[in-house]
């Protein structure tokens, strides 16, 4: 095991990348301490965070950058919106949630359209639910009362997933 700091050891892009989120964030946070902000400085960092790690995909191409620079990104736009609207908690909530959901989205999008080798479904599962729970909150009253049976579309959508299979495997013989 290396006692090593974060970042050290690895490729220049790699270390250059460490230092620049570093730099950024070290920057919002003594920004924070200087001025009053009207927001909590949190959301902001996150979302900072996020932003660099969609960078570090963007210099790099890694599938490894872009995982947490979506969700990052989402979480604190999501974070960053909530407070900056009036809002009840839980369209506060829904808010935060929404910009999760969008993050995991994000994933996927950005994976498609530049077309990295590792590019992979699996972000859409947690982007949709997230999508569809943060959306149900905004929108509130029996809309989250419907979220009370999601085991139904789960169900609904697994029996729809096993057809497709079927009628694919039929097709094919």
């Amino acid at each position: 095991m290396s006692d090593m700091a974060p970042g050290a050891g690895t490729g220049p892009r790699d270390r250059i990348v460490f230092a620049v989120i570093l730099i950024a964030v070290g920057v919002v946070g003594l920004a924070s301490q200087l001025f009053e902000f009207k927001t909590d400085v949190g959301g902001w960092i996150v979302m900072l965070i996020g932003l660099g790690f969609l960078g570090a995909f963007a210099f790099t191409h890694q599938y490894g950058f872009l995982i947490p620079g979506g969700i990052m990104t989402g979480l604190g736009a999501g974070i960053v919106a909530s407070e900056s609207l009036t809002l009840t908690d839980e369209e506060t909530g829904g808010v935060i949630v929404l910009g999760l959901g969008i993050g995991f989205l994000g994933i996927w999008v950005i994976g498609a359209i530049v077309s990295v080798a590792e590019h992979h479904w699996w972000p859409i599962i947690p982007g949709g639910i997230l999508t569809v729970i943060g959306a149900a909150l905004l929108v509130g009253g029996q809309a989250v009362d419907l979220l009370d049976y999601w085991g139904v579309v789960l169900v609904a959508l697994g029996l729809f997933v096993l057809w497709r299979a079927f009628v694919e495997g039929r097709s094919r013989t």
